[in-house]
């Protein structure tokens, strides 16, 4: 952190410095530590291995990542999640530039250093996710659409940022849905900026829509051949069947933005809101609040009438960052709470780089529990392994997405995905069963078992009570039961040999 020792260094070599430097630590870290891939981690990376322009859940970015880091590094979890810190880095500087063109550099400096130390940026940078491509896409839009709004002010025809907006938030609707908020926030700072609507009848604002929606017409299509899954997939994550007032969820949302972004950072940005309200916000302020409101107000209203969770109003705290870096770079301001606002969270993401470096050497109880979920399934493959040789001519049938997502990576050199398997492949195809015949995740989709999908067939599942899926078949055997502890949390697998298929 800047201090008057560092006062001779600019801003930008600091910033970089430190995101460099915490940017290195990370990819260590995961080098070194024994955490394995969650299943929605290993679903990404089975994506990965059968490229396509969208996908059941998600669109397609998050698997193109996933393919780039692998070909460059191999299949180890540290390859799977590399583009998680990297691309943080990427985040940070942005909100560099962007700090820098709404004040100056010493705000942009203060900007990246809140970012990169965020606690949920440490945790996410150590798992492969949607929202840190998305996060990425996310600074580059908001920068580039205010570098764009202010090039009329400065005389230039700034073509190259119209471009780099468009091509930001097409990319942004790849990585996630939620990149549309960017859309409702423009829309929102034009609304209280008059000065800057010229934008909707130049051809630069063309650009933008023209750019974003070539980019994300592929995946539209895609989504229009497979009966809009992932469009569907989103109304159920809404979940607004059950009981549609929980002013509890809104308060338990509230808090889990405290540790998304700080308790000093959230404290601000709710000050600035109110600021905002009363017409005592800066412009530079207007514009960062502009974004950083809409995603904040829907998720309350999606608590408030089901439940949400802690990350769904992540794209929030992009501009939010720059906006407490303006604060904290406002004159007179006490160099104190700069440090109070990046000090602690700089701790914390040490100590918990620290942690995922050395666990499981060093076990502390309360961070294994956590952990458990990320352990076991290396163990479980090591028992499947010899059961898998001896039936090598067998077909697998598993009957949920995440027991054969983490499978399909812990035996990729045995198992792969039957329709996405080459001709010649020796690994053995693996199908999923789908219960009730409606695709509820991308193996029900795109691998469903059915009566072409080959007899006997090898059922790994991990239903407590398999006789929905063993009374379907003629004759079954049972050959195995299975379990894992790790930490206190046991997986239980059961495997039979089935044949004579009824149907369904």
């Amino acid at each position: 952190m800047a201090t008057a020792h560092t006062a001779s260094i600019s801003p930008l070599r600091l910033a970089l410095a430190w995101v460099l430097a915490l940017t290195v630590l990370r990819v260590a870290g995961l080098a070194m530590s024994g955490l394995e891939l969650h299943g929605d981690e290993a679903q990404y990376w089975s994506w990965a291995q059968r490229l396509d322009l969208g996908y059941f859940t998600k669109p397609p970015l998050i698997a193109w990542l996933i393919a780039a880091t692998t070909a460059a590094c191999g299949d180890a979890e540290v390859c799977v999640r590399a583009s998680s810190p990297l691309l943080h880095a990427a985040t940070a500087m942005g909100l560099y530039a962007l700090g820098r063109a709404l004040r100056d550099a010493r705000t942009g400096m203060w900007a990246a250093l809140l970012w990169i130390t965020l606690p949920s940026v440490a945790f996410s940078s150590l798992i492969v996710s949607t929202d840190v491509p998305l996060l990425a896409c996310w600074t580059v839009a908001v920068l580039a659409l205010r570098r764009t709004l202010d090039s009329r002010d400065l005389g230039r025809v700034s073509w190259g940022w119209a471009a780099a907006a468009g091509i930001a938030i097409g990319l942004g609707l790849l990585a996630k849905y939620a990149m549309a908020y960017a859309a409702v926030g423009f829309a929102l700072h034009l609304i209280f900026a008059r000065e800057d609507r010229w934008i909707l009848r130049d051809t630069r604002g063309l650009l933008i829509l023209a750019l974003a929606a070539t980019i994300l017409a592929p995946n539209l299509i895609w989504n229009a051949q497979h009966d809009f899954a992932t469009v569907g997939h989103l109304g159920d994550n809404a979940n607004l069947k059950g009981t549609l007032f929980n002013p509890g969820h809104v308060v338990e949302f509230l808090g889990q933005q405290f540790g998304v972004f700080g308790p000093i950072p959230f404290l601000v940005l709710l000050w600035r809101v109110i600021a905002w309200a009363r017409g005592q916000a800066s412009a530079a302020e207007r514009y960062l609040l502009a974004f950083a409101l809409p995603p904040l107000a829907v998720v309350v209203v999606q608590a408030f009438l089901s439940r949400a969770n802690a990350n769904w109003a992540v794209t929030a705290y992009p501009s939010a960052a720059v906006l407490v870096a303006l604060w904290l770079t406002e004159a007179g301001r006490a160099r104190a709470w700069r440090l109070w606002t990046v000090g602690p969270h700089l701790v914390a993401s040490l100590s918990f780089l620290l942690l995922v470096a050395v666990w499981p050497t060093l076990a502390l109880p309360y961070v294994s529990k956590g952990f458990a979920r990320l352990s076991g399934w290396q163990a479980m493959s090591q028992q499947i392994r010899p059961i898998l040789d001896r039936n090598l001519t067998l077909p697998v049938l598993m009957s949920d997405r995440m027991t054969m997502a983490s499978l399909l990576y812990y035996l990729r050199d045995r198992l792969t995905e039957a329709n996405g398997r080459d001709e010649g492949d020796a690994r053995m195809p693996v199908w999923n069963w789908d219960w009730n015949h409606r695709p509820e995740n991308h193996y029900e989709l795109l691998d469903a078992y059915g009566a072409t999908s080959g007899d006997p067939v090898l059922l790994i599942t991990d239903w407590p009570d398999p006789r929905p899926i063993v009374e379907k078949f003629e004759h079954t055997e049972s050959i195995s039961a299975l379990s894992v502890t790790s930490f206190g949390r046991t997986k239980r697998l059961s495997i039979w040999r089935l044949s004579g298929y009824r149907g369904h």
